[in-house]
């Protein structure tokens, strides 16, 4: 790759961006194949995210009806300051999508942040809270069905996916392959049959196994 061409990656990318996959001192093909291992990599994580999020969703939703025993249980959670103005903010776009409001429509757009604070510490002494996971988690091993561990694991797999949204670095993470795993993992407690399409949808292994030479060929034949 001549400096041109290397240059003219660096303007559409940014320096700020490359930067940080040169900073062990990497060459130029170095540099742009590690980026775009880590779009690869991200691309793979992305069925896996949708389906985990997609399924915790309403796996949450169906507990918290039949807790509260009403379909839409918004107005009878008690919230934080901070979750009301979720579900409002959720309210407001909906209505500017010029659709009237159902709770279904609620569910979808309130964010991951959202179902994941429901299972954070403020709410420990919350009892949907514990009939949430004790009723959505059926295969979950009883030490990590703790609400410490959930928060933790969730919190985890929920940072992971804000790096990819952001598209952000995540190729020199020691653990990528652990946190894969804990998301197949909590499809799987979930819903089997959707790990089952999570599985059939997953080229992480792959990519991961093979690693950055496949993106340094392609850098040296094709640019």
């Amino acid at each position: 790759m001549d400096k041109s061409t290397f240059e003219s990656i660096e303007k559409s990318i940014s320096p700020e961006r490359l930067a940080v996959y040169k900073s062990d001192g990497a060459g130029n093909e170095t540099v742009v194949a590690r980026y775009i291992y880590n779009i690869e990599l991200c691309k793979s994580f992305y069925p896996l995210i949708n389906i985990f999020e997609v399924t915790l969703r309403n796996s949450i939703d169906k507990a918290l009806e039949t807790f509260f025993n009403m379909p839409d249980w918004s107005s009878a959670i008690p919230l934080t300051q901070t979750e009301l103005m979720m579900i409002d903010e959720a309210k407001i776009k909906i209505e500017k999508k010029g659709k009237e409001y159902c709770h279904s429509r609620l569910v979808s757009e309130l964010t991951l942040g959202f179902w994941v604070a429901l299972m954070g510490k403020k709410y420990n002494n919350q009892n949907f809270q514990f009939f949430i996971i004790k009723h959505i988690f059926h295969g979950c091993p009883s030490k990590q069905k703790s609400s410490s561990a959930m928060q933790k694991n969730l919190a985890e797999i929920r940072f992971l996916r804000n790096r990819i949204a952001h598209h952000e670095r995540i190729s020199h993470w020691k653990d990528l392959d652990q946190k894969h795993d804990l998301i197949l993992d909590f499809i799987r407690w979930m819903a089997p049959n959707m790990h089952k399409i999570a599985i059939h949808n997953d080229s992480f292994e792959a990519i991961y196994k093979n690693g950055i030479v496949p993106f340094e060929l392609f850098v040296k034949e094709r640019l």
